[in-house]
């Protein structure tokens, strides 16, 4: 079951708790649900009707064959890579783990 399909599920088990007027502790029983796995989807969709992740696209690669004459950075501009209302400026040498790290921090 991947991600989405969990959390769809969960969902609708929220939603028809909600819906109940029953405790969590009384609607878990009722359902046959743990209540430790329900708590922690109540605070995550609640965390989320507070602040909505924002909706994403599923990330395409594209692979490119560099050749060595191509690594010299000499002369050469930086990039901005825009993500929402953040942008970070990569310049010519930047540490490529430092910004995988950077990169791997926005989409979380």
């Amino acid at each position: 079951m991947t991600l989405k399909d969990k959390r769809i599920e969960w969902k609708t088990r929220y939603d028809s708790w909600k819906a109940s007027g029953q405790s969590i502790a009384e609607w878990c029983r009722d359902q046959d649900i743990k209540v430790h796995q329900m708590y922690y989807w109540v605070r995550r969709f609640e965390r989320d009707m507070i602040s909505p992740e924002p909706k994403t696209s599923e990330t395409q690669w594209l692979a490119a064959q560099v050749e060595d004459d191509m690594l010299s950075s000499e002369g050469q501009d930086p990039i901005f890579i825009h993500f929402g209302a953040i942008s970070v400026e990569v310049r010519p040498g930047a540490n490529v783990g430092l910004l995988s790290d950077i990169i791997h921090v926005l989409r979380s």
